[in-house]
């Protein structure tokens, strides 16, 4: 049956020009590089990981092999989903666009700008669904993988400080201070991220106004938002009080194309089915692992 379509409107006189939708949450993730993709991945794919074991000892004659290389994998089997929508071109003729219908009874096309409201619509719909997913999949949901804080929480080698409960203005430099002082020395030096959850970053950034901090410390609303000398970056799909450091190259997003998530097919079946509908559709896939679990420090306040 074609998509539920729902039009109300009592229409009379001019209209506004662009047609406005509800907002989405931004898709930060995949937009700010915050994790790695790895493309054309249709099936499945390794993360190949290598540990050595030191064998230095005192020096002395002779050959003896010592210390230890381990090679294993973890793998990403990318979940392919589909979104099909079919309008009516007649539902929409009556309202606002009678215009962009041409003259003809067979409305030859559907006007371009209820077209290009729907495009929109579904492809901000789909970047926060993917960006849901990333973070927050489950796969005992039909249509989706396990996200990343999923496979955190399962994972007892992710550095896990113990949370004091939810972060607040008053606790937020505590509980990120508590997540700098557990990252592991080994990362240190590293060019790690400090990803944070909405409400966290609002936490901080109300705590560095009552302090009277402004640019360059997260008063001024187009500086970075700063702490130490980590940037944090705001990520709307994470769940309220999260806050994890990584490397992004340590994370990782499988998918065939990037351009899948962007594109929506649009045919006219007119042509070929005389119905007077139109058919639009996307195809994507997707899936999340990481390489090294004690390299990723996680904290949900709780």
């Amino acid at each position: 049956m074609p998509t539920e379509t729902t039009v109300n409107s009592n229409y009379a006189g001019k209209v506004a020009g662009e047609i406005i939708g509800a907002a989405f949450r931004e898709a930060d993730t995949l937009a700010k590089g915050l994790v790695t993709p790895l493309f054309n991945v249709n099936d499945k794919i390794s993360l190949r990981r290598i540990r050595y074991t030191d064998g230095t000892v005192a020096y002395s004659c002779g050959f003896t092999p010592a210390g230890a290389i381990v090679l294993n994998e973890r793998q990403i089997t990318p979940v392919k989903l589909m979104n099909n929508l079919e309008v009516c071109k007649e539902d929409f003729r009556q309202t606002w666009s009678e215009d962009g219908f041409g003259a003809s009874a067979f409305n030859d096309t559907l006007a371009a700008d209820i077209e290009s409201a729907i495009l929109a619509e579904v492809l901000a719909s789909t970047a926060q669904r993917t960006d849901d997913l990333i973070w927050n999949g489950n796969s005992d949901n039909v249509g989706e993988w396990d996200g990343f804080t999923k496979l955190f929480a399962a994972d007892a080698a992710v550095v896990k400080p113990t949370a004091a409960g939810a972060i607040t203005k008053d606790n937020v430099i505590a509980a990120l201070e508590l997540v700098e002082n557990s990252i592991p020395t080994a990362m240190l030096r590293k060019s790690l991220v400090f990803i944070v959850s909405p409400d966290v970053a609002t936490k901080y950034l109300q705590k560095l106004t009552s302090f009277g901090a402004i640019n360059g410390l997260g008063g001024n609303a187009n500086a970075s938002l700063v702490f130490g000398r980590y940037t944090l970056e705001i990520v709307n799909g994470l769940a309220d009080n999260t806050i994890v450091a990584y490397e992004v190259k340590n994370l990782a997003f499988a998918t065939g194309l990037l351009g899948d998530h962007n594109e929506i097919r649009v045919k006219d079946m007119e042509d070929i089915l005389f119905d007077g509908q139109v058919r639009m559709k996307m195809v994507y896939n997707g899936g999340v692992n990481y390489y090294n679990s004690e390299d990723i420090v996680y904290y949900v306040g709780a």
